[in-house]
């Protein structure tokens, strides 16, 4: 499948991952990114949605789309948690996000503090830094 046919297939996904939020965000909808380039696939949600129909899907796919979404929403000043939604032939769909995004929401949805409040990073990028540096020590 190449050409105008990929092009539908994959605004149908759109649709369809738009049909499915609106079940919580009743005013998801797809993305028109002709009209206005801020957009991404699916709007009327808490997250910046990257949808990608393909058939197959390669880790590679997943990183391009995440930094895709993460450049677009910084070039636009959109600071919701990327999120890439994808589906290959004759597969589940798919969700990916960085730990970051994961965390925000989890945080912000999920967060209980505890005793142990004060060690939980609330940024968990700030531990890779340091994981690098217990390695260099060796």
């Amino acid at each position: 499948m190449g050409g105008a046919s990929s092009r539908t297939k994959g605004h149908d996904f759109e649709r369809h991952i738009a049909r499915l939020f609106r079940v919580s965000f009743p005013d998801a909808r797809r993305g028109i990114q002709y009209k206005d380039p801020r957009e991404c696939d699916v709007e009327g949600t808490p997250f910046r949605i990257e949808c990608k129909r393909l058939r197959t899907v390669r880790p590679a796919d997943l990183t391009a789309a995440l930094m895709q979404s993460k450049r677009d929403g910084i070039t636009h000043c959109d600071d919701r948690p990327q999120v890439v939604i994808t589906k290959a032939d004759r597969r589940e769909a798919l969700v990916c996000m960085t730990l970051d995004s994961f965390m925000s929401i989890i945080e912000k949805h999920f967060w209980v503090p505890t005793v142990d409040a004060d060690i939980i990073p609330l940024f968990p990028s700030l531990l890779d830094d340091r994981e690098e540096d217990d390695r260099g020590t060796d």
